[in-house]
């Protein structure tokens, strides 16, 4: 037992620095030897542990979803006692974006995962379940194969999108990223466009309702 949280313990610890060093330092410039001397652990125990740099980023990444869906979620259910699903995925997209891509740090180490296409490997594929629970509950006419291929579409548009935004290749804001971003996913499910600009409508008024920053590494603090 007392091993087994040992080993815990390491592992939680390399994930830590790994997300301290990828917001100050970046991906690309963070190796798995600076994050070895910082967590001081040997070699091995990345590899044992995580078995490459790409896997501790796209786990960073993921666990980073599932936050803000969970964030999201308590807030609509208990400050506005209004949560629906459609509307809170929206939501997600808008602080998601907002966070990663409206600070320096953040976004270095988001636009450099996408150049990986880090967005369509093993680790976000719970993404997949994301877009189930749409099709479950709104009795959506999609195959489990166009899930999948929704995730996949969904996925490589994000990362474009944010590649070239941070490129400045598009004439826009980072809000109407967004909304484009928001716009093709739902039309990824099939959705009419009368209903996604309801959704768009609804999850910007709740998002601008809504005061939360980055804080110690990739941790969601909501302001009062």
């Amino acid at each position: 037992m007392a091993q087994y949280k040992k080993g815990m313990d390491t592992k939680h610890k390399i994930l830590f620095v790994s997300k301290k060093l990828f917001v100050e330092n970046g991906y690309t410039d963070t190796s798995c030897k600076k994050i070895c001397e910082e967590a001081d652990v040997n070699l091995g125990l990345i590899h044992y542990h995580y078995k490459s740099k790409k896997n501790i980023a796209s786990t960073i990444y993921g666990y980073f979803l599932i936050e803000v869906k969970e964030f999201v979620k308590r807030i609509m259910s208990e400050e506005f006692n209004n949560y629906e699903l459609k509307y809170a995925t929206a939501v997600e997209n808008w602080i998601f974006l907002n966070l990663l891509l409206g600070d320096e740090r953040y976004r270095r180490f988001y636009y450099e995962i996408c150049k990986e296409n880090f967005l369509v490997d093993e680790n976000t594929k719970i993404v997949e379940f994301f877009y189930k629970l749409h099709v479950n509950t709104y009795n959506l006419n999609i195959t489990p194969n166009e899930v999948k291929l929704i995730r996949v579409a969904n996925a490589s548009l994000t990362t474009g999108l944010v590649s070239k935004y941070v490129e400045n290749y598009f004439n826009m804001t980072l809000n109407e990223l967004c909304e484009y971003k928001i716009r093709n996913m739902y039309r990824f499910m099939k959705l009419k466009e009368d209903q996604i600009d309801d959704i768009v409508h609804v999850s910007y008024d709740t998002y601008k309702k809504i005061d939360v920053k980055l804080t110690d590494y990739f941790k969601l603090t909501q302001e009062s």
